[in-house]
């Protein structure tokens, strides 16, 4: 049975999420798809520390192709971690609920969320 809400479209981008606690180099990978209310990514071969926790809420950066008018954006999200999975010898999936999100300037190298906080700040819908 297919819960979506949203259709899911299948689009590799470079995805960051900000630095907590358990996990204070924070994690890269990139999408899988991405629907208005969810992101499936796949970490990179830099992710063998700790796995975020399903609930865990969290700071989701996605980046945008340039524009030549636009110059870099990114998707800023604040998610839930859903569920987190992983194939004999393969990379870690993690499925994000995304609570909010705002299209936002791209400023920061790829893990420079040191002062980010997931669930801080306001964002539009």
């Amino acid at each position: 049975m297919n819960r979506r809400e949203s259709p899911r479209m299948d689009v590799k981008l470079k995805c960051h999420v900000a630095p907590v606690e358990t996990r204070p180099q924070g994690l890269s990978g990139v999408t899988e798809n991405i629907s208005r209310n969810g992101v499936l990514m796949l970490c990179g071969d830099g992710c063998a520390g700790e796995q975020p926790r399903v609930g865990e809420v969290v700071t989701v950066e996605i980046e945008l192709p340039e524009n030549p008018v636009f110059g870099r954006k990114c998707i800023h999200c604040q998610a839930t971690v859903v569920r987190v999975s992983r194939e004999d010898g393969q990379p870690f999936q993690v499925a994000f609920s995304v609570n909010q999100m705002k299209f936002t300037e791209y400023a920061n190298p790829a893990l420079e969320f040191n002062e980010i906080e997931a669930g801080a700040g306001n964002f539009p819908v």
